[in-house]
């Protein structure tokens, strides 16, 4: 005779981890816009540093950090905060910390997308 399985719940993930996630992708653009200052602070040489920042901003490559950062917190950030863990845990109580972080999320991915339009915008001569 065989035994009914009991499956045990889905972990809810938490929401300290998607702000991890969040404050990470904030830091690595954070530091990706340093990164020019930080080596002309310790160089003498003008011209080098003006090719640094010409070659760091390009637009194609500040668009791809951003589509990067931004599909990076999505999957790892604000997916798992809004996908339920089990049917049944569309019940649970709410919590306010995950909705919070889970809104932080969202506006942070609408304002990397509005960054990312504005750059094709001002890069494609239109």
């Amino acid at each position: 005779m065989s035994q009914p399985t009991t499956h045990a719940p889905a972990p809810r993930v938490s929401a300290g981890r998607s702000l991890s996630v969040l404050i990470t992708a904030l830091a690595v653009l954070w530091t990706w816009s340093q990164f020019p200052a930080w080596y002309a602070s310790g160089h003498a040489d003008a011209l080098a540093t003006q090719q640094l920042e010409r070659f760091w901003f390009q637009p194609w490559l500040l668009g791809l950090l951003l589509v990067l950062v931004n599909l990076g917190t999505l999957h790892w950030g604000t997916l798992p905060l809004a996908l339920p863990s089990s049917p049944g845990s569309l019940l649970d109580a709410p919590q306010w910390q995950r909705e919070v972080v889970f809104w932080a999320c969202v506006i942070f991915h609408l304002a990397s997308t509005a960054a990312l339009v504005g750059l094709v915008a001002n890069w494609l001569p239109l």
